[in-house]
């Protein structure tokens, strides 16, 4: 028992220290390489319906034409769709469809310039089209109650670094949509960049319990989470035999 509290403390302290090593290191709002694994593994997990699903389809895009991936490109790429979704939603602020595929859309514009964001600027651009985003989803969410929808918003905030914010969010959908195995993935994933094992593990195991088909992708994700937090937890066993 008081081995298990010692390897839990160590992974704690030394998750701490990264966590604070790359905030030194990296310039306000700039996504950790953490948060990039997450929004990669969001790829797969949401692609086609979420926002993550609209970042895949611009980057096939511009990689069949061989173009670089900047943030101007993305700017190219996000522009008129978002200018067009914006100009329906005002028209009829009931078009739900409409204000989800916007926030969508601004989620993942905002999410792929500040993965390719090389200045302050960038970065604060990013931020902003992300806190748009997160507007958005505020208002489809006042119309529809969408667990889908719930989840790509607090990632919207985990992207901006709002990382407890972006916690509460995702345990607010656990809560009410019990169910939805994305929503134990995405907090697990969260739980496990702020070094909460014990927690990811728990949130993982129950991904893994409602999608037992990997209908979802869920399965597949989590138990690769899980496989690698016990070859963490090994590694930590033996360093302390070692000692």
């Amino acid at each position: 028992m008081a081995g298990a509290k010692k390897n839990g403390d160590k992974r704690r302290k030394t998750a701490e220290k990264d966590q604070a090593k790359a905030q030194k290191q990296r310039k306000p709002g700039e996504l950790s390489r953490f948060q990039k694994a997450v929004i990669i593994i969001f790829i797969v997990i949401f692609a086609g319906s979420t926002l993550a699903g609209a970042l895949a389809s611009v980057v096939q895009s511009q990689n069949s034409q061989s173009q670089e991936l900047t943030v101007e490109t993305m700017d190219e790429s996000y522009e008129g769709a978002v200018a067009d979704l914006e100009a329906k939603v005002a028209e009829n602020p009931d078009d739900t469809e409409s204000l989800l595929s916007l926030a969508q859309n601004c989620s993942s514009w905002g999410t792929s310039v500040l993965m390719l964001a090389t200045t302050d600027d960038e970065v604060a651009h990013g931020n902003e089209l992300l806190e748009k985003a997160v507007g958005y989803y505020d208002d489809y969410l006042e119309r529809e109650d969408s667990p889908s929808a719930s989840v790509s918003r607090a990632l919207c905030l985990y992207y901006q670094g709002k990382t407890d914010e972006a916690t509460t969010a995702l345990e607010g959908v656990t809560t009410d949509h019990p169910d939805y195995a994305p929503g134990w993935y995405s907090l697990g994933a969260l739980y496990e960049g702020q070094g909460k094992t014990d927690e990811a593990k728990s949130a993982y195991e129950k991904a893994v319990e409602l999608d037992p088909d990997d209908e979802e992708g869920v399965k597949s994700s989590a138990e690769s989470r899980l496989e690698a937090l016990a070859d963490s937890d090994a590694d930590d066993t033996t360093d302390d035999t070692a000692e």
